[in-house]
């Protein structure tokens, strides 16, 4: 029996911001105006030079900021209480927990975060695993830097999931895998998205 979906979203969610706050971690800070544009671009991020992307990211106002992306995390594991492992449960309340929201404290313990979600029991990780991959996958297409290993790994949890009665994604994916476009991985992450309406 699979989780229900507002577990099995969050969870989902919780791979997506972590590995969305991993991803800014290892690119700041950006000194390079010509490469900084050319990511605000890809991202739809407002920056036209190295600075101020550097500032998008580092501004707790900002929407796309670490500390927002943070703030979403520790969201998600509010509601996950009972769904997680006490111990899981616990570690990422005690990791999240910090004393500032500067970049450079979130950074530090948001691999920590990880490394407790995947040795979570195999359900919670499969989920969290997705949103994971998804995310490293919506990073590439943007970038267009799409690699075999990142569409095997989002494939093979697909598979898994399908295997365990959550449904297939075989259209959206299918397309994707032939045109490897933002537009149909908006239409394969918006599928997703509806199966976690019916998996209750």
């Amino acid at each position: 029996m699979l989780l229900l979906s507002s577990a099995a979203q969050s969870i989902y969610w919780l791979g997506r911001y972590l590995s969305r706050i991993q991803f800014a971690c290892q690119m700041l800070p950006f000194e390079n105006d010509q490469e900084a544009v050319k990511f605000a671009n890809a991202f739809c991020l407002p920056a036209w030079d190295a600075n101020s992307l550097n500032a998008i990211y580092l501004d707790p106002e900002q929407p796309f900021s670490i500390s927002t992306q943070f703030y979403n995390v520790q969201n998600n594991i509010q509601q996950l209480r009972g769904v997680l492992t006490p111990h899981a449960y616990s570690e990422l309340n005690r990791l999240t927990k910090l004393e500032d929201d500067k970049s450079e404290s979130i950074c530090a313990v948001v691999l920590e975060c990880a490394e407790v979600l995947e040795a979570e029991q195999e359900q919670a990780f499969l989920f969290y695993s997705l949103g994971r991959e998804i995310e490293v996958l919506d990073q590439q297409c943007r970038l267009e830097k799409i690699t075999d290993a990142q569409t095997k790994k989002v494939a093979s949890i697909l598979s898994m999931l399908e295997a365990k009665g959550w449904g297939s994604c075989e259209r959206t994916w299918s397309a994707f895998l032939q045109e490897q476009s933002m537009s149909n991985l908006y239409e394969m992450v918006d599928e997703i998205g509806t199966k976690f309406e019916v998996c209750e």
